[in-house]
């Protein structure tokens, strides 16, 4: 299941952008195997980063959040929205949603 998740960086008053950087490394290395991100943006001059990720479920995606992510505790996420393949959707629209 695809989603997309948009956060910003919540770093004011509790850390340095050198020690922001830092984590953000740390965080590539150890989530990288782990999480099957298909695309990571970061927002051009924004604290924001959007990625659409691939996860099984909202639980799983919850538990990424919640449990593996080095940042978690500096991210707000602003928005998650669940994704489908448009081609699915036009397939639904050639039945009117019908089975």
């Amino acid at each position: 299941m695809l989603f997309y998740v948009q956060m910003r960086w919540n770093i004011e008053g509790r850390m340095s952008f050198d020690e922001m950087w830092d984590y953000q490394v740390r965080e590539q290395a150890e989530v990288g195997g782990k999480v099957n991100v298909v695309h990571m943006y970061k927002v051009t001059g924004q604290r924001r980063v959007i990625a659409v990720i691939d996860a099984e479920s909202a639980d799983e995606l919850d538990r990424i959040f919640m449990a593996t992510l080095p940042l978690r505790e500096y991210l707000d996420i602003e928005i998650i929205w669940a994704l489908r393949e448009f081609s699915g959707f036009v397939e639904d629209c050639k039945r009117h949603f019908r089975e």
